[in-house]
């Protein structure tokens, strides 16, 4: 459904430490942004009914079930940019096009 990039990965579990009991990292898709959708990331310490449990090794991850089917083959990578700026970023085959700040997207149209 999802992948995570070794790098990604290791940014989250970095992400996680002292971050209180249980901690988790959530991702999901809202309607809004510059193109129509915006992933939204997130450290979570409780599971909501909807999310789809991952686990890889001792972490954690959840999927909102309202937002599988537009994240369905998406890569999460984190990558170093200019000026040692670094961030996730979202290799979704579902999207049709990008923002200029790469955080929201469009959907590709259903055939």
């Amino acid at each position: 459904m999802i992948t995570f990039t070794e790098a990604a990965l290791n940014h989250i579990k970095k992400m996680l430490i002292n971050r209180g009991e249980n901690p988790a990292f959530r991702l999901s898709v809202k309607k809004t942004g510059c193109s129509g959708y915006m992933y939204v990331p997130e450290i979570v310490n409780a599971k909501k009914d909807s999310d789809i449990e991952i686990r890889d090794g001792d972490l954690l991850i959840y999927i909102d079930r309202d937002s599988e089917l537009l994240l369905k083959g998406t890569v999460v990578d984190y990558v170093q940019k200019n000026l040692g700026l670094s961030q996730l970023i979202f290799n979704n085959p579902n999207a049709e096009s990008l923002c200029g700040c790469g955080e929201s997207f469009n959907l590709r149209a259903s055939s």
